[in-house]
């Protein structure tokens, strides 16, 4: 016969003896003493008892009962079992192995039960890193923030997997949603990825299970009901619809992203432009100016055209190959120099707003312009 299982505190030590008893009314008592259980309400009490863990126990209590029987009967597997997360290990896991260590003789269907489940939580247990001994010589190696986001998403599936008991055993509040609770604590939307990806197997499983009746799920899942195995494929489902419903709105409230600005001398790297005119004895100013600047005038050496262009955006213009843009098509003109050199040097001495008034009062036509520069264009000024 197994070995009894020592004590292990309760989920709720301040629960009073009648209120607990109250409640045990509703969810079921334990049974310890399995000996003297009437074979015709054996099932019957195994079934409470397991409510009874469900309800009245937390996942420190599992753990320790599940590493109990372990011990008992797989001892080579104790490390790979620690290894795993803790939500691996569910509330009927862990209730099995504590009943068989009382005295509860299982069916079939539990004992395999508890070895597909620990098979599972044993082979995962395998494939973790050892973690580095703090007394050793070599230093703890920082963690990724990928591995950081992984550690809680685990940490988020163990909760759920939590309530997810609750449903099985009947004691969830029926306004639960997983929906409320990434909201609640502002999930990451990889977190609501992996979860669904998670829960998919299990939906795939219980849709095996329905519709075509797999030998090993029907044994696995034989305390079900059929109508419970449908109530749980649909409570499963939700967990997915209300996880995609939350990317959904994780990615409308999201701010966009905001472009990083394309450094200056990488977009004036393509500028066509007159560095210098001899002939009206005039240098440009370097391009790398032009980017985010308010204003400037361009001249043209061959068609003696000035242009003017000012901004009407707050960061200025943006240059895209030899093109100015970000410019107010409204306020920004181009006009025929008859004396270019006249301008030119009021230009050079004038204020912003005189050198603008005066470029107006010129008698030439005034026309909508472009960004455009070529080579023959002067970037005579430019203001910011």
């Amino acid at each position: 016969m197994a070995k009894s299982a020592k004590k292990v505190a309760r989920a709720i030590p301040r629960r009073s003896n009648a209120a607990k008893l109250v409640e045990e009314g509703h969810i079921g008592r334990e049974t310890t003493d399995w000996s003297s259980v009437p074979a015709d309400t054996y099932e019957a009490r195994t079934m409470e008892t397991m409510r009874h863990y469900g309800y009245f126990f937390d996942k420190k209590s599992y753990l320790a009962w599940t590493i109990a029987w372990i011990k008992d009967n797989r001892p080579e597997d104790l490390k790979a079992y620690k290894a795993a997360e803790d939500w691996r290990t569910s509330s009927t896991l862990a209730s099995l192995c504590k009943m068989e260590r009382d005295g509860c003789v299982l069916s079939e269907s539990a004992k395999s039960f508890i070895k597909t489940n620990l098979d599972t939580v044993v082979a995962y247990g395998k494939t973790v890193k050892s973690v580095i001994d703090p007394e050793a010589s070599e230093p703890v190696k920082r963690k990724s923030p990928s591995e950081l986001l992984g550690e809680k998403t685990n940490e988020f599936i163990g909760e759920i997997e939590g309530f997810v008991d609750e449903f099985t055993q009947g004691t969830l509040d029926k306004d639960w949603s997983i929906y409320n609770e990434m909201i609640k604590l502002n999930s990451a939307a990889q977190t609501a990825h992996d979860t669904i990806k998670y829960y998919k197997s299990v939906q795939e499983e219980l849709r095996e299970l329905i519709e075509d009746k797999t030998e090993d799920l029907v044994e696995g899942y034989d305390n079900f009901t059929p109508k419970e195995q449908k109530a749980f494929y649909k409570f499963v489902s939700n967990i997915i619809t209300d996880c995609e419903k939350f990317l959904v709105s994780k990615k409308a409230t999201r701010k966009p992203r905001t472009k990083k600005a394309t450094p200056a001398h990488k977009q004036v790297s393509k500028v066509l432009y007159l560095p210098s005119s001899p002939d009206f004895k005039i240098a440009s100013v370097s391009p790398e100016k032009m980017v985010g600047a308010d204003s400037m005038y361009l001249f043209n050496t061959k068609t003696r055209v000035m242009k003017y262009l000012v901004s009407d955006r707050r960061d200025g213009f943006q240059v895209k190959g030899s093109t100015v843009t970000g410019f107010c098509a409204e306020n920004s003109f181009r006009k025929m120099l008859r004396k270019p050199e006249e301008y030119i040097a009021l230009l050079g001495k004038g204020t912003k707003a005189k050198s603008l008034k005066e470029l107006k009062a010129l008698k030439t036509k005034e026309s909508a312009t472009d960004g455009r520069i070529n080579r023959d264009t002067i970037i005579l000024k430019v203001l910011q």
